[in-house]
């Protein structure tokens, strides 16, 4: 019995379950830890059952809900009819959110850098708030979006290892 290759699979596995569980407890980037414990386990026991193409299809997965997340943040601003600015700020205010915390920077951060980008451009305060209730929503759909995409990473992880 290998037991460098059980402590690795644990550890692996531990890593994708704190991932699973920061979608809905955003305390740790979701999604990348996840895609962190797939590849370490890829490279720890040489890509023998998680190959170069079982990692690209993941990283593609990773970059697609990471593409996600600003493309229905700026499409939501849009579509309520936010100003160019609030959309600049929801983006900035996303980067600078998404280096504290993935998922709770990104959110909180883009509402913040909207409505102070809503204020600042002469937009009233009641406008501004209005953008909490799109917040949420986005917060929500996002969140069910990155746990199916989670959820779906995970399986075909554990699909790879008895296959």
């Amino acid at each position: 019995m290998d037991y460098g290759l059980i402590i690795v699979t644990i550890v692996c596995f531990a890593i994708m379950i704190a991932g699973l569980i920061s979608i809905i407890f955003p305390f740790l980037p979701s999604i990348p830890f996840i895609w962190l414990g797939i590849f370490l386990y890829a490279v720890a026991t040489k890509f023998e059952k998680i190959d170069e193409k079982f990692v690209l299809t993941i990283t593609i997965m990773l970059l697609a809900v990471i593409l996600l997340d600003y493309i229905t943040e700026f499409w939501g601003l849009k579509r309520w009819r936010f100003s160019f600015w609030a959309v600049f700020g929801a983006v900035l205010g996303g980067i600078i959110g998404s280096f504290f915390n993935l998922v709770l920077g990104l959110l909180l951060g883009a509402l913040v850098g909207a409505l102070i980008a809503e204020v600042l451009s002469g937009q009233d305060i009641t406008f501004a708030i209005k953008m909490k209730k799109y917040t949420i929503i986005c917060f929500v759909a996002g969140t069910i979006i990155k746990l199916a995409v989670g959820v779906s990473m995970i399986g075909m992880f554990i699909y790879k290892l008895i296959q």
